[in-house]
């Protein structure tokens, strides 16, 4: 199956107005398909082109209640009518659920929605899988945040891409900056720029995870990816930077550096960036060139996405006025 069935493009890269100091440019991720796109539909395709590929008929996968991964899973299942069933962490005690951003999404695309402690959510996998096979389905499980080889191999091939747009552009890059989770997209940008003997610092700034924590994930992803490959490549656990400092109170966490920031880059260069991800590691890449006084330098952002949860914290905006 042609990959292109997917994502159907390359995505934009250009340089931003706006910012100065440095030449600032940015790699559009957020405008893949399908469902408002994001880095997680880079990771999915080679997911679907599995389970279309090998005969599986039912898709499971596991997320928290405004989960980008879980919501393209959705939109690609619906497109290849495939029934899904996405397993949900339970929102905090007390906590209401709201029917916006991308749990509307889940309804609107007709997902199962089984909802789990984090503490069982092993064993909720385990049965929901075995249950779909005693009814006469096929089914297959992508990892929370598409972890793992296949994942990683979606930003392998992004930096592919972006290697032939900066050829284009004639230039190359200092640093590459992006909001970095579960690790396989940094993970694979890494690679990527080991592939391509390139010099420039790939810098992921951390929406939840400490960076002893992150960094190793991200290595492991790297590890897992290479020996899946076959590829003789020498990368260490030095070579993953990591940042912590902007994650504020931790995961979820929207305070008002981050709001201004996406407010400004909104009015500024008509880019929308999400207070979850992208807005806290854009205003992590302006904070971290600052107070390296870094001047001059070519800087790409990996927009990854994330535009539903703008619509789940809309009174956040309101109350930073």
């Amino acid at each position: 199956m042609n990959r292109k069935e997917f994502i159907f493009r390359n995505t934009p890269l250009y340089k931003l107005d706006s910012f100065k100091t440095n030449n600032i440019y940015i790699k559009r991720d957020d405008m893949t398909d399908p469902v408002c796109g994001g880095n997680k539909a880079r990771k999915l395709q080679y997911f679907i082109e599995e389970i279309l590929n090998n005969g599986h008929n039912y898709i499971v996968t596991y997320g928290s209640k405004e989960s980008n991964h879980c919501r393209i899973t959705a939109a690609f299942a619906s497109k290849y009518n495939i029934p899904c069933t996405l397993i949900l962490a339970k929102p905090e005690r007390n906590m209401e659920i709201s029917y916006n951003g991308n749990y509307f999404l889940y309804d609107l695309l007709d997902a199962d929605i089984i909802w789990s402690e984090v503490d069982n959510v092993s064993s909720i996998i385990d049965e929901t899988m075995e249950k779909l096979g005693l009814e006469g389905y096929n089914p297959y499980f992508i990892p929370g945040g598409g972890h793992g080889p296949i994942g990683t191999h979606g930003y392998v091939k992004a930096y592919e891409e972006i290697e032939n747009q900066r050829k284009d552009l004639n230039i190359d890059f200092d640093y590459i900056f992006l909001a970095s989770g579960t690790g396989t997209t940094q993970a694979g940008l890494v690679i990527g720029n080991k592939l391509y003997e390139n010099k420039e610092k790939i810098i992921g700034i951390s929406v939840a995870r400490k960076e002893e924590r992150g960094k190793k994930v991200i290595y492991d992803s790297v590890c897992e990816y290479i020996k899946a490959k076959n590829i003789p490549l020498d990368i260490s656990e030095d070579d993953i930077i990591f940042l912590d400092s902007y994650i504020g109170e931790g995961y979820g966490d929207i305070y008002g550096n981050v709001l201004d920031t996406i407010k400004n880059v909104a009015k500024t260069e008509g880019v929308l960036l999400d207070p979850i991800y992208t807005g806290k590691a854009f205003y992590g890449m302006l904070s971290y060139l600052e107070n390296k006084n870094l001047k001059g330098k070519n800087v790409l952002f990996i927009h990854s996405g994330g535009l539903p949860l703008v619509f789940n914290y809309t009174y956040k905006f309101k109350d930073n006025k």
